[in-house]
C-alpha cells in the first residue's frame, strides 16, 4: 500500500502538529493571546487540509490515520493544559471532564480494535453526533482562552462544560449502540475474499 505522504495535505497535517508545543506552552505560560493565533491557525489548517484532499485528489493512506490522531493529540493536550491549576487564567477546564473525554475516546479506540480484530470491520466512519461533539469540545478550548483573555464572559465556558459533557456522553453511547448493530447476528458480516455478493445466483 502507497502511503503518499508528502502530499499539501499531509504537509498542512503536519505543520499543524509541530505547533502542537507552542500552544501548550503558551497555554502553561499564561500567554492567551499566542494560544488563540495559534489555535485558529491550526484550525484553519484543518479545513484546508481536508478540502485541498478532496477538491484536488489528494487523499492517502497515511493521511487517513495521521488527521484524526493531530485532532486528537491537539484535543487532549490543550484539555489537560487547560485544566491544570498551575495554568494561568480565571477559568480552567474541569478535570472530570478531561478524564471524561479521554475515556470516551480511549473506548472508542478499543471497541474499534476489538470490531477489527474479530469481526474484521475496518470502516468506521465519524457519525453527525461525532463530529459534533469535535465541534463543541474545540469551541470549549477557545472559549476558555477568550474568557481568560477578557473577551467573553465567564458564563460561555459554565454553559460550554456542560454542552461538551452532554455531547461527549451522547455521543459515547450512539457509537456503543452502532457497534453493537455491527456486532448483531443480523448484521451482514463481511464476505470473504472471492465470495459471491449477497443475493448473486
Amino acid at each position: 500500500m502507497e502511503l503518499r505522504p508528502w502530499t499539501l495535505p499531509n504537509l498542512l497535517t503536519l505543520a499543524r502538529l509541530g505547533a502542537l508545543p507552542f500552544i501548550v506552552l503558551a497555554i502553561l505560560d499564561g500567554r492567551q493571546d499566542t494560544a488563540v493565533v495559534i489555535f485558529l491557525a491550526a484550525a484553519v489548517t484543518d479545513l484546508l487540509d481536508g478540502f485541498v484532499a478532496r477538491r484536488f485528489g489528494m487523499t492517502s493512506p497515511l493521511g487517513a490515520y495521521l488527521d484524526p490522531i493531530t485532532d486528537k493529540l491537539f484535543l487532549i493536550s490543550t484539555y489537560v493544559a487547560c485544566a491544570l491549576p498551575s495554568t494561568p487564567g480565571l477559568v480552567h477546564i474541569p478535570l472530570w471532564l478531561v478524564i471524561l473525554t479521554i475515556s470516551r475516546d480511549v473506548l472508542i479506540l478499543l471497541v474499534a480494535l476489538l470490531m477489527y480484530l474479530v469481526l474484521d470491520v475496518r470502516n468506521f466512519p465519524p457519525s453527525p453526533l461525532g463530529k459534533a461533539t469535535t465541534f463543541v469540545e474545540i469551541s470549549l478550548v477557545v472559549a476558555v482562552l477568550l474568557v481568560n483573555l477578557g473577551v467573553l464572559p465567564r458564563a460561555f465556558t459554565d454553559v460550554g462544560v456542560t454542552v461538551v459533557a452532554f455531547f461527549t456522553v451522547s455521543s459515547g453511547l450512539h457509537y456503543t449502540w452502532r457497534v453493537a448493530n455491527l456486532a448483531s447476528p443480523r448484521s451482514p458480516r463481511p464476505a470473504p475474499p472471492g465470495a459471491p455478493p449477497a443475493g448473486a445466483a
